[in-house]
């Protein structure tokens, strides 16, 4: 179903929004009141990306699952997190990946805001790697997605490993939803099969915001030992 307020798929406000504190903004007077803590919502994601997709969905998850460990029981607080990327940002989806962390976070590649003289940095708290993320274990996972969020107050640190493959969906499903984007694309699907299509396409998207079908088995966050 469509929210009729936002445009939306319904059930883009049943994800549990992102909340932190921004203490830049509040710094410069655009909070009336101290203390506020802002909300980042999933559809707020969606706007930013311009897209719903698994890869966006994965990213947000992420993070959410990395700040609740970073954070137990706290407000997170943007422009306090470093995050490294295990990968090129014009390799695969790692980019979109990068640009959802920067959004939530606050965290920014060079581009960013270089900081009111010490403090407030966010240029350069979002790094990508070549290098490949090696677990406790000295082992790589050629297949998984790694990251490394880090809170600069006081060094602690997970990691997060986000692996597609496993995320459950059924192989007539996979393939019928794969010749319907062909379609799609080409502009030669009827009215019906495109609605067929995004149904499909977003339905991956809810089981894993909404439902977290086995996400144990496709997500995981590490704690990482202060070097």
């Amino acid at each position: 179903m469509i929210d009729k307020v936002t445009g939306f798929r319904d059930f883009f406000s049943e994800v549990p929004p992102l909340k932190f504190k921004e203490p830049l903004a509040e710094t410069l007077g655009a909070f009336q009141n101290e203390g506020t803590v802002l909300e980042y919502s999933f559809t707020e994601t969606v706007k930013m990306a311009g897209h719903a997709c698994p890869t966006v969905a994965g990213a947000y998850l992420s993070c959410q699952k990395a700040l609740e460990k970073l954070y137990p029981g706290e407000t997170p607080v943007r422009g306090n997190i470093a995050i490294t990327v295990y990968g090129e940002p014009d390799e695969g989806v790692y980019g979109v990946i990068g640009q959802v962390f920067s959004f939530l976070t606050g965290a920014a590649p060079a581009s960013g805001f270089r900081g009111l003289g010490p403090k407030f940095k966010r240029k350069d708290l979002l790094k990508f790697s070549s290098d490949p993320a090696i677990d406790e274990a000295g082992k790589i996972d050629p297949q998984t997605m790694c990251f490394e969020f880090r809170r600069l107050d006081n060094n602690k640190a997970v990691r997060v490993k986000l692996n597609h493959r496993n995320i459950p969906s059924s192989g007539p499903e996979s393939a019928r939803m794969g010749e319907l984007m062909e379609k799609v694309l080409w502009e030669a699907a009827s009215p019906e099969e495109k609605k067929e299509f995004q149904d499909l396409w977003v339905g991956k998207v809810k089981l894993m915001l909404v439902e977290q079908k086995g996400i144990e088995n496709w997500l995981k966050v590490e704690s990482i030992k202060n070097m």
